[in-house]
């Protein structure tokens, strides 16, 4: 579940080697045949049928989707110019994933962020909702939402004891490299756990049966200490208020090395399908909109927003950017009409 968070930080030395090399396609020689550059742009076909997606040799080949004249989309493999089958959704795909800066790191009190979610979410998609992912003292953490969540009730020393209790619909808070349970206070009600099969890293969650409507995360300096390993730590509790029922659930707290606590400029947010595979067609098309981004209760202002998708996944999301407001659509093919590749590995768009 990590993103890419190398990106943010050097997205002005990337665009300047993006726009006078990769995007006007002029390089010094003609790639070879047999391999060759990366394409990704539009194609009408003879018989009217357009295809958008990956391309070589001019030919559409590799991950794309063809729409006929009735509109009906076809979204999966292609080897030059004809359909090899659907593609298969493989976990975890971050469908796409928006960075954002402050104008400097800041001394936090507390951060907030507003999800609407704008359609029903339904019982078998394995959804995750990123409402934040950034550092605290240079310690990566991120948190949101999930469809399906799990966990254990308690984290001795750096083990998980207990069996595993499924929670369902659930927030969830995790930060990297640490292990011990020393770091974690986990909810009566919630779940923990401490693993290092992505890395180090401990997580609290609890459950939390959002549906359609609007949800407001928080986390929140608690000023609570802790020494871990000779070092001072300051625990962080997340929380979710839900405006429909107005109530407010504690997800648990972490804690961060250090008597203060410093949130990174950098910020993201991210939508993944986890855990199973199923056709592409399957997945359905829903909205999402993120905004009211405060910092120690004051409204911040997103600076140099982007959008990165998987450029060797379907161009299923659509990021935009207006207002202070990040709106989110998935469940579909998105046409790419202005972007820039990176490491031939995603494709950005410029949100302003």
């Amino acid at each position: 579940m990590k993103v890419f968070l190398e990106l943010p930080g050097y997205r002005h030395v990337v665009s300047a080697f993006f726009a006078s090399v990769l995007c006007c396609n002029s390089w010094s020689q003609v790639p070879s045949k047999y391999e060759p550059a990366p394409e990704f742009r539009k194609i009408v076909n003879a018989d009217w049928t357009t295809y958008l997606g990956q391309v070589e040799n001019g030919l559409a080949s590799g991950i794309g989707t063809l729409t006929d004249l009735n509109g009906d989309k076809k979204t999966g493999y292609f080897q030059d110019g004809n359909f090899l089958g659907e593609y298969i959704v493989n976990p975890c795909w971050h469908m796409v994933d928006i960075y954002y800066d402050f104008e400097d790191s800041l001394l936090m009190e507390s951060f907030s962020i507003d999800i609407t979610i704008q359609d029903d979410i339904p019982e078998d998609m394995y959804l995750y909702l990123c409402t934040q992912s950034s550092d605290i003292n240079q310690m990566s953490f991120y948190n949101g939402i999930q469809t399906h969540c799990g966990g254990y009730r308690g984290v001795n020393g750096e083990n998980n004891f207990g069996n595993f209790v499924d929670l369902g619909r659930a927030s969830i808070f995790s930060r990297w490299s640490e292990r011990l349970g020393s770091a974690m206070k986990i909810q009566k009600s919630g779940v923990g756990e401490s693993g290092g099969y992505e890395g180090d890293f401990i997580s609290v969650r609890n459950a939390l049966p959002w549906k359609k409507g609007k949800y407001t995360v928080t986390l929140r300096n608690t000023h609570e200490k802790v020494t871990i390993d000779g070092v001072v730590h300051t625990f962080v509790a997340m929380q979710v208020f839900s405006h429909e029922k107005k109530s407010l659930i504690q997800t648990g707290s972490l804690a961060f090395p250090g008597e203060q606590l410093f949130l990174d400029k950098n910020q993201a947010i991210f939508v993944e399908l986890y855990y199973k595979r199923l056709p592409v067609s399957k997945i359905p098309y829903l909205r999402f909109q993120f905004d009211e981004i405060k910092v120690n209760g004051d409204l911040a202002t997103p600076l140099l927003p982007i959008a990165v998708y998987p450029f060797n996944a379907p161009q299923y999301a659509k990021a935009t950017f207006s207002n202070g407001k990040f709106d989110v659509q998935i469940g579909k093919p998105f046409e790419r009409t202005s972007f820039r590749f990176y490491k031939s590995e995603v494709i950005i768009e410029d949100l302003e």
